[in-house]
């Protein structure tokens, strides 16, 4: 599954390695068009249709679904899939998801939709570049995934988020395994005047770092490393001594 799309270069890489890697039936299912920005987001008034896409040029089969990624990791998972997957994997996506891109990012939402059914899920992503490193990044991918699978049992329920960085990849260093950071974008709004007199406001911006975060995804791509972030679909607060304070309130007593 993928937020770019089911012709997404990223997406038929990925399938190719783990067909050529894995030794194993690969299943696409893709938005039949770019889907990213999507989050979490799922379909609910309209239908939704499972168009078969055979490309024999590439040799690549899969399903496009007019839909968000998330509604297509459902569809996957509830309806196409002949079999439970051993593991569902997003991406590669066409540019990072580290910091606060992962609240937006359909990359990374339709991997938490896996991990709330149970399943061991990766998403993967490749930093934007000219010449972005798909089949290196695909073969990372694979390698990844067969340690995962190793250990599907023990991440049930998780998401691997795997950044990739823009560098050669003869420069990358080593795999490291570190907290998402909450670095973002100084966000703007830009106007743009249509023809009928009206302004649509196009979101724009420019990416930041904090620096009190340390060591986080974010600082070590940018240093050359691929990352990983492990996440959880779990919104509850950890936060200690939060939820005895909070039921102490006078206003909240009933």
């Amino acid at each position: 599954v993928n937020d770019d799309g089911i012709e997404a270069p990223g997406l038929r890489a990925l399938y190719h390695a783990l067909r050529k890697g894995c030794n194993m039936p690969v299943l696409a299912v893709a938005p039949h068009v770019e889907r990213s920005g999507q989050g979490h987001a799922i379909t609910l008034q309209k239908g939704l249709r499972i168009t078969p896409v055979w490309d024999s040029q590439d040799d690549f089969f899969g399903f496009a679904i007019n839909g968000t990624p998330v509604d297509c990791c459902k569809l996957a998972l509830k309806v196409i899939a002949p079999e439970q997957p051993r593991m569902v994997i997003s991406g590669i996506n066409d540019g990072p998801n580290v910091g606060r891109s992962l609240f937006y990012s359909g990359t990374v939402g339709a991997a938490l939709e896996a991990a709330v059914e149970g399943y061991c899920a990766l998403a993967i992503s490749l930093d934007r570049s000219e010449h972005p490193a798909w089949q290196a990044a695909a073969d990372l991918g694979v390698r990844l995934a067969k340690r995962c699978m190793r250990h599907a049992s023990l991440l049930r329920g998780h998401v691997l988020n795997v950044n990739i960085p823009v560098q050669d990849p003869s420069l990358w260093g080593p795999v490291r395994v570190l907290p998402h950071g909450l670095s973002g974008f100084e966000e703007r709004y830009a106007p743009q005047a249509e023809k009928d007199g009206s302004v649509r406001w196009i979101l724009d911006g420019e990416r930041i770092e904090l620096d009190h975060e340390g060591e986080t995804d974010a600082h070590a791509l940018r240093a050359g490393h691929p990352t990983m972030s492990i996440l959880q679909p779990d919104f509850n607060s950890h936060t200690q001594g939060l939820v005895e304070t909070l039921a102490k309130l006078p206003e909240l007593s009933v």
